[in-house]
């Protein structure tokens, strides 16, 4: 911030000789005289930076001490545009510039969301975009009062904050957690096997043990029984409770042929550009006629921004790219190893809330294929439960 305020007023770089520099120094602090960048040069020399206006208060120090001062380099916005003074059509361009930055800056350029897991940041712009929080909005809006109105039509957010800074609204919100699943307990149930399994242990809280720790059961076996009689011979139904932990076993197939045809980039590329300026498109070609077949398409969009202060104006990328099929030839290891990477896919996507406690494979090779054949040895919960049809 100092550097932009010293280029703003303007500076000059100095360099000053005499017999009494360090009196000379002490004289600048005395006078609060605001030097900078100090620095001893050869044969005694004192090189220093001080801001424009405060150059004709070096008369004092320098009389008094015997110093020649002597100007090395003007910095500054006012010598930068010095050689443009008699040129009125860059006065008249920096005065419309300067008005289009304060024009922009009543207004919304630019929407940001953090805080999404599971909701949709693109959805909640659109959500926001109905209250007025859009790109092209101005700036002195209720934010209170819209931020209280999402949260009250919005069943997945807990809180929702909007900052605009600059011409930028930042928004930050905060999910809910999932609420637990309420069970009805005056609903009655049985607790069946769900596959095949050996049993490892039992947890009844509430119902009937059909089964116990070391039994084969088959999926379908009633383990939790809610249907029993009383010791007066009335028939009672009652919602089973119960976690059933069983070793189990599961397959999967994976086949990997030797030769294959491999969609792949080919490494011709084609780029567009397109310019935004608010909501008029400026096309920088002039046929967008794509010669592939197949093609990938692959947008860049970049925003002119200087920090939180978004311009209405951005760039939009457009990069095609050819994509073509090739052939792919595997040899035994390799078509194994992929195989392999397959196998490890799958247990980390499917069996992921099953804890795997081995896992066998087994590979053979046909006509043009490699065949791997994996058996997962799991320990699960296999109870689910069925409502009791009376």
């Amino acid at each position: 911030m100092r550097d932009l305020l010293g280029f703003l007023a303007g500076r000059v770089e100095l360099e000053a000789k005499g017999n009494q520099i360090e009196q000379f120094i002490n004289l600048l602090h005395r006078n609060h005289i605001p030097a900078r960048r100090l620095r001893a040069g050869d044969e005694g020399f004192l090189y220093f930076t001080l801001p424009k206006r405060s150059f004709k208060r070096l008369r004092t120090p320098a009389f008094k001490t015997g110093t020649r001062v002597k100007i090395l380099k003007k910095r500054g916005l006012f010598m930068a545009v010095r050689p443009f003074r008699k040129r009125y059509g860059f006065a008249v361009g920096a005065i419309l510039f300067l008005g289009m930055i304060l024009y922009c800056s009543c207004f919304i350029w630019q929407v940001e969301v953090e805080g999404c897991e599971k909701s949709s940041a693109l959805q909640i712009r659109e959500d926001l975009a109905a209250f007025g929080i859009k790109a092209g909005s101005r700036r002195n809006i209720d934010v209170g009062k819209i931020e209280n109105l999402y949260l009250i039509g919005n069943e997945k957010l807990s809180w929702i904050a909007i900052n605009i800074r600059g011409t930028t609204a930042y928004i930050e919100v905060k999910e809910k957690d999932l609420t637990p699943k309420v069970e009805d307990l005056t609903i009655p149930t049985n607790i069946y096997a769900e596959r095949d399994g050996v049993i490892l242990s039992i947890s009844d809280y509430r119902g009937t043990r059909m089964v116990e720790k070391g039994d084969t059961v088959r999926a379908g076996d009633l383990l939790v029984s809610g249907d029993w009689t009383d010791s007066y011979g009335v028939r009672r139904l009652s919602h089973c409770v119960a976690e059933i932990t069983a070793r189990t076993t599961r397959e999967a197939e994976f086949l990997v042929p030797l030769t294959e045809q491999i969609r792949q980039k080919s490494g011709k590329k084609m780029d567009f550009y397109e310019i935004f300026l608010g909501k008029l498109k400026i096309p920088l070609y002039f046929n967008k006629k794509i010669s592939y077949n197949d093609y990938n398409t692959i947008e860049e969009e970049k925003i002119l921004r200087i920090g939180s202060f978004a311009f209405p104006i951005k760039v939009l990328k457009i990069s095609i790219e050819e994509m073509e099929k090739k052939p792919v030839l595997r040899t035994q290891e390799q078509a194994y190893e992929e195989a392999k990477r397959q196998c490890a896919f799958y247990r980390k996507d499917r069996l992921a809330k099953v804890k795997v406690l081995d896992c066998k494979m087994q590979k053979t090779l046909q006509e043009d294929a490699l065949h791997l054949q994996a058996e997962f040895i799991c320990e699960e919960n296999i109870g689910i439960e069925k409502e009791i049809e009376e």
